[in-house]
């Protein structure tokens, strides 16, 4: 065998174990915060100790007797404008892989996306002076929770449903997506595990357009800056905590905006 081959041998044998270290790889699991017999917890209270550094998302989990609570701070702004135009999807699977068919998807309903279109007029993006999460709140009305295939489909309104999305922000203007939901919507492995993944698409074209996102205000729970957004028939609580966007950097730093943000992680109950 002469040396270009053994050369080549060799490379192919690199690729497959690369790819066999890649496909073995396992998701981290971050173990959720027991609060069983306590109240609904602040979310502000969850502590964020879970952090995907390639994303720059800090991940918190909590549960008590009846509902999961999670909440992703988003510290890389370049993905703001795009959570505003394209929304976002939380998948949950209880095989502990990286499986959609349990999906809650966070989007524009089809009245706003027809309006848009009818008036011409792209949505601006978020500005050095724009109220982020309680413009996100206002845009992202349509909550879609599909249970494989089972899909139920709610709007923004008060006290009417049993999962709840608000988007607020820190006291370091940063974004904070905050889920409640009841554990038994949740599937779950024998073990009280399953996996999640938030992920949001690429990013489009910067838009330009006279309409004004900034200074949005929210008619929500008091949830802080943002409305709470929906949740499933049921009932349930849960208060939160706010905060304004006031002054978001021109030249944000963190993932490539041009990606796709795929983020997913193992949650032991």
């Amino acid at each position: 065998m002469n040396l270009l081959n053994r050369r080549s041998v060799k490379m192919i044998g690199y690729i497959f174990l690369s790819l066999f270290f890649f496909a073995c790889a396992k998701i981290p699991v971050y173990q959720s915060q027991n609060l069983s017999g306590k109240p609904t917890p602040e979310f502000s209270a969850i502590p964020t100790t879970h952090f995907d550094k390639k994303n720059n998302i800090r991940y918190g989990v909590a549960v008590n007797d009846t509902n999961f609570f999670f909440t992703a701070t988003l510290s890389d702004r370049t993905i703001y404008p795009r959570i505003m135009r394209s929304g976002l999807n939380l998948y949950f699977d209880p095989q502990g892989k990286k499986s959609k068919k349990y999906a809650l998807k966070i989007e524009r309903s089809p009245d706003q996306l027809n309006r848009q279109n009818l008036q011409g007029r792209p949505m601006q993006e978020p500005g050095m002076n724009g109220n982020i999460a309680a413009a996100i709140n206002s845009t992202l009305k349509k909550v879609t929770w599909d249970a494989n295939g089972e899909e139920f489909t709610f709007y923004r309104s008060l006290h009417l449903y049993a999962i709840e999305v608000n988007f607020t922000t820190n006291q370091y203007n940063e974004l904070v997506l905050e889920l409640q939901m009841p554990i038994k919507e949740i599937p779950l492995a024998r073990d009280h595990t399953f996996s999640t993944g938030l992920e949001m698409g690429s990013s489009a074209p910067p838009m330009k357009g006279s309409g004004s996102m900034s200074n949005n205000s929210g008619s929500g729970r008091g949830r802080g800056s943002g409305e709470g957004m929906g949740r499933m028939p049921g009932g349930g609580g849960g208060g939160g905590r706010g905060g304004q966007m006031k002054g978001m950097q021109q030249h944000p730093t963190g993932t490539n905006s041009s990606s796709a943000v795929s983020s997913w992680f193992k949650v032991a109950l």
